[in-house]
């Protein structure tokens, strides 16, 4: 076995031993263990720490100084630590957990509008507050759908996350299996769940604005939607305190007044401006560890102005 390989599995082990553990504890004493394992993963990995706060700065500018950076990068940490904890708790949920953990903020009115139409409905979230949970919560309403994931690098890891799922009646499709999957969900009315926020050069993209700065955005949820009739329905899962509040915007319905190419376009930047606006409202529940304007960093220098970087990969 590789080095890599045993160390791969070791942490595997290891997730399997907290898996177990959490699922004893009230949830109470889980987040407070949670906390403290955030704040010290901050603080003892440099590099993420760096990462984290480099982008911080690359999105907000002056808007904040150093310390109020930092801080925000400590809460990331804490932030993410205390949603895996939660979702190492799926097999202890059921409608009542679920009911008392989130608050339904606004009520279910602009998906029950969009999916009236009969075209099913990609509900389209980001890497931000418990995306997880989302899908969840979802199904537990008694919305028919399912989640589309991208597989895990390690295939135990993968297992796990998709057991995980499945106790909370979340089932996946695979990001690399047949889109027509993706579209019989939708010809059924069910929800299709989708998080792409995240800068991907192995998928198709056009570049939109993303605070401020061109990044490269998949498509694949406009052109979804384009292909189907469904709209796109932005919907977020956020920590509150110790619960979760669910936010659902209004639909984004597919354009047919342009061509096909503007239109991704169009609608790509239309539910990225809707990510972005969550992510400056709650900042420290976003990914800031991951590097969403790399591919810009790398392509950038090659065209003229960000007319020409819409066109890329269309």
């Amino acid at each position: 076995m590789s080095k890599t390989r045993k160390h791969r599995f070791l942490l595997y082990l290891g997730l399997e031993v907290i898996r177990h553990i959490v699922l004893v504890l009230p949830r109470w004493l889980n987040l407070a263990i949670a906390r403290a394992l955030g704040f010290a993963t901050f603080w003892v990995l440099p590099k993420e720490r760096a990462k984290t706060v480099r982008h911080l700065k690359e999105a907000f500018g002056d808007e904040k100084t150093e310390s109020e950076l930092r801080k925000i990068g400590e809460k990331v940490f804490i932030h993410l630590t205390q949603s895996a904890i939660d979702v190492l708790c799926f097999p202890r949920l059921n409608r009542k957990r679920v009911e008392r953990l989130v608050d339904l903020e606004g009520g279910t009115e602009r998906l029950d509008r969009a999916l009236a139409r009969g075209n099913g409905v990609i509900a389209l979230t980001g890497h931000i507050g418990n995306w997880e949970l989302l899908a969840s919560y979802f199904r537990f309403l008694g919305y028919p759908g399912r989640l589309v994931g991208r597989r895990i690098y390690y295939e135990r890891f993968d297992q796990v996350l998709v057991s995980l799922r499945k106790s909370a009646l979340v089932s996946t499709l695979y990001r690399d299996e047949s889109p027509r999957q993706v579209l019989a969900e939708l010809r059924a009315n069910h929800v299709v769940g989708m998080s792409a926020d995240q800068d991907i050069d192995s998928v198709e993209g056009v570049f939109v604005p993303f605070f401020g700065k061109w990044a490269w955005t998949p498509t694949g949820p406009a052109k979804i939607a384009l292909a189907s009739g469904a709209a796109i329905v932005p919907a977020f899962m956020l920590h509150d305190r110790n619960r979760y509040r669910l936010f659902i915007e209004e639909p984004i319905w597919p354009v047919e007044s342009v061509s096909k190419e503007k239109a991704i376009g169009m609608m790509t930047e239309a539910w990225s401006r809707v990510v972005e606006s969550y992510i400056r409202r709650y900042p420290d529940q976003w990914v800031w560890m991951h590097r969403r304007w790399k591919t810009q960093a790398d392509v950038a220098d090659r065209f003229r102005d960000a007319s020409e970087l819409q066109e890329v990969k269309l």
